[in-house]
């Protein structure tokens, strides 16, 4: 029977997409357009518009202008009339560049590439050449357009990204199909279905790719289970995991080698110190000190335990970090899975870690009331927050308690001593314990002072926190945010910083944590948005980059724009890097940085620690100094893209689970503020919810609104209505996306100010 319902403009997109060979051949006229594809009559303006989507140079297919007999534009060939050929490339014509291939929310293909530095591409959907999303290509760059767009062509596939995945189950007719929807994709593939498939059309499936487009040929896929009508906080873990080809379950080889591990340190007395087994190396036993954990609620795996004693005026801070080096070996099944990994994946309600349980959450984790190996940085603190001289050792510790930054939080912010010991949130807090705690919120306090004293960002921005129960989520707040967090912070940033210089100054070859200065062009602009939100010409008399962008944060500081000015001074910043090369930390005003404090999660901080071992007399780790001095920069822009990749797919999570929560709000009124502006609309964060929507501009139906960037702000051409950044509004949950991680708004009114 003959489909009744007219198909729209993605429909023939996803068609066209999936046919890149019929676009590159020119038609006649449009009507073998409409003969070919099967276009009825109501469906021609879709067709037309998805033809213009793919094709931003022109549709191909119209019949093409008969050049003039004479006079004005007349010429032959490829020549101009002044006998020279032709440049079709402009300025960046025939550059290759390498990148990952996406779409945009409205399905136009474009490319990101590799090097931070070079603009996004842009690709005409017949230029794809049987490229997917997440594709990674080399693309010819052809022409560069006004305004500094680039467009080019998919020269050749180099890896494919999309291998499994989670879509909706779509059959049509004798014929199955899966359909792949996520922020950057929308596929519909073809599938074969396993023995005995049981699913209705619309729910969830887990399938593999089984063949990829070539030749014309289109790509396959087979469908491996089912996965219910709707999604789950496990189907969106599943979703984002397998999209972003996430390596989720170990090797076998690594699970047997994890389990060898002994879970219990046995120490002997030996060479002035203890050993661990047969060790040869004494290692200093700190097993007397205080040591505490310090880390959120819900934390497995514990790398950092902190104790502090007071010398008079002065302070000496113990940092212990696990000695994750002396259980993976270089070299090892262990250690080449986690060079794989590269760092642990952090969701809501799980952890995709960078080691087994049996170190992550076993031998290495710093449990109170066990033994555990370390690695101390010793480290002076002088009054004023000036840091001595440190000092390094492999050793031994045994915490004391493991507290949460919400009881220590509260220890140090209310009540009496006797009253604080006596509430059962505190019950782990010793008299002992209590003395420590409130000598390390008084250091921290001085080396936060001298931090910003030195010219440090301070960027004030909450993430969101993901309640979950029973497999959904719940909640969506902004997280709260301690004293007790800097305190922890500062004196992980003071230990990275003791071991780098210390590093550094010898000689060695490791991974410096890199943040270079921001490009001078971001600064401009960055500074002209915010003088124009802040009606200010400049916040400070001094010139030095640090202290112009903490001047502007500080400005904004408490008023309707300091979540918009904080994002954008955010988005003008280099990205955070490994490398071997000094360069500095320009976030942190350090010239000397690196991580060294996380060694279970981060497999940079699991190098530092096998060279840091090396320069106190280990010998076990020549291998590895061997490695980063000729593949430094290899291993260092790896690990980079390691790190870039889990902030990309904790983020696709969070949205993901964020539209599933807002899924059950429909039809419900929200108070938010108006968070940024695009030019289809502007984004809506709900107050206190931590939860960004779209208001888009064809659903504002009291005036006709057009786009100001000069002002940053929507104006109504008739009724001369405002909306800008920092704007109070009412809106209405109209749509949530779990699939694609996107939520819609109705804007109900503007709130006034005040």
């Amino acid at each position: 029977m003959k489909e009744t319902r007219m198909r729209d403009q993605e429909y023939w997109e996803r068609w066209l997409r999936e046919r890149p060979k019929a676009l590159e051949e020119r038609r006649a006229s449009a009507k073998d357009w409409y003969r070919e594809a099967g276009v009825e009559k109501g469906e021609r303006r879709a067709f037309k518009a998805a033809l213009k989507a793919l094709n931003p140079d022109g549709v191909m297919g119209k019949r093409q202008k008969k050049p003039p007999r004479r006079g004005k534009g007349r010429f032959t060939g490829e020549s101009t009339p002044y006998g020279a050929r032709r440049n079709h490339g402009g300025a960046d014509g025939g550059r290759a560049v390498e990148g990952r291939l996406r779409f945009t929310r409205e399905g136009r293909p474009i490319v990101i590439p590799a090097d931070p530095e070079t603009p996004i591409v842009r690709i005409p959907g017949h230029s794809l050449a049987g490229a997917w999303p997440k594709d990674r290509v080399l693309v010819r760059l052809e022409r560069r357009r006004a305004g500094g767009l680039s467009y080019g062509r998919v020269e050749r596939i180099l890896e494919r990204g999309i291998r499994t995945f989670v879509g909706r189950y779509a059959p049509t007719g004798n014929r199955f199909f899966v359909r792949f929807r996520d922020r950057e994709s929308d596929l519909l593939l073809e599938v074969d279905l396993p023995p005995e498939f049981s699913a209705e059309p619309g729910d969830l499936v887990l399938a593999e790719i089984s063949e990829y487009p070539k030749g014309g040929k289109e790509g396959r896929a087979r469908v491996v289970r089912a996965l219910g009508k709707s999604h789950t906080m496990e189907t969106l873990s599943l979703a984002v995991t397998s999209s972003m080809d996430l390596p989720v379950a170990f090797p076998g080889s690594v699970l047997e080698e994890a389990a060898a591990v002994p879970q219990a340190v046995r120490l002997s007395a030996r060479g002035g110190g203890v050993c661990h087994g047969n060790d040869e190396r004494p290692r200093v036993d700190q097993r007397d000190l205080p040591f505490v954990t310090i880390d959120g609620k819900d934390a497995r795996d514990f790398d950092d335990a902190v104790c502090i004693v007071r010398e008079g005026d002065a302070f000496r801070l113990y940092v212990a970090i696990a000695d994750v080096a002396h259980y993976v070996l270089p070299g090892s099944p262990l250690d080449q899975e986690a060079y794989l990994r590269g760092t642990s994946v952090y969701f809501p309600d799980r952890c995709i870690p960078m080691l087994p349980p049996e170190l992550s959450e076993g031998v290495c984790s710093l449990k109170a009331g066990v033994n555990r190996l370390t690695m101390t940085v010793e480290i002076p603190i002088l009054p004023g927050g000036r840091p001595g001289t440190p000092s390094f050792h492999a050793s031994v510790i045994r915490s004391r308690a493991r507290l949460t930054y919400d009881e220590v939080h509260f220890f140090l912010g209310t009540g009496a001593p006797e009253e604080r010991v006596a509430k059962p949130a505190s019950a782990k807090i010793t008299p002992e314990i209590g003395r420590m705690l409130r000598d390390m919120a008084t250091a921290a306090g001085g080396l936060t002072l001298a931090r910003f004293g030195r010219g440090a960002l301070d960027l004030d921005l909450p993430e969101a926190e993901i309640g979950v129960v029973d497999g959904m989520p719940v909640s969506v707040k902004p997280s709260e945010r301690f004293e007790s967090h800097r305190l922890i912070e500062e004196f992980m940033l003071l230990a990275n910083t003791a071991v780098a210089e210390y590093l550094s100054g010898r000689g060695d070859a490791f991974l410096f944590r890199i943040h270079e200065e921001p490009a001078m062009e971001k600064i401009e602009e960055f500074e002209v948005a915010a003088a124009k939100l802040l009606r200010r010409s400049r916040p400070t008399e001094r010139r030095d980059t640090s202290s112009l962008l903490q001047g502007w944060a500080e400005l904004a500081r408490g008023g309707k724009f300091e979540r918009a000015v904080h994002r954008m001074l955010l988005r003008s910043l280099m990205l955070a890097r490994y490398g071997p090369e000094m360069k500095g930390h320009f976030g942190l005003a350090l010239s000397r940085y690196t991580h060294f404090t996380s060694p279970i999660r981060r497999y940079p901080d699991l190098l530092v620690h096998r060279v840091l071992k090396a320069a106190l007399g280990d010998r076990g780790s020549a291998d590895s100094l061997r490695a980063l001095r000729e593949k430094g920069p290899e291993i260092g822009n790896h690990l980079s893209g390691r790190e870039r990749l889990a902030t990309e797919a904790e983020r696709a999570l969070e949205q993901r689970a964020k539209a599933l929560f807002m899924a059950g709000q429909v039809g419900r009124t929200f108070e938010g503020t108006v968070s940024s502006l695009v030019t289809s609309g502007f984004f809506v964060e709900l107050e206190g919810w931590m939860i960004d929507g779209m208001v888009h501009v064809s659903t504002l139906r009291d005036d006709e609104y057009r786009f100001s960037p000069d002002r940053m702000e929507w104006v109504g051409q008739y009724r001369k209505r405002r909306i800008g950044l920092g704007d109070r509004v009412r809106v209405r949950m109209r749509r949530a996306d779990p699939d694609r991680g996107e939520v819609d708004f109705l804007l109900v009114e503007k709130m006034p100010e005040g």
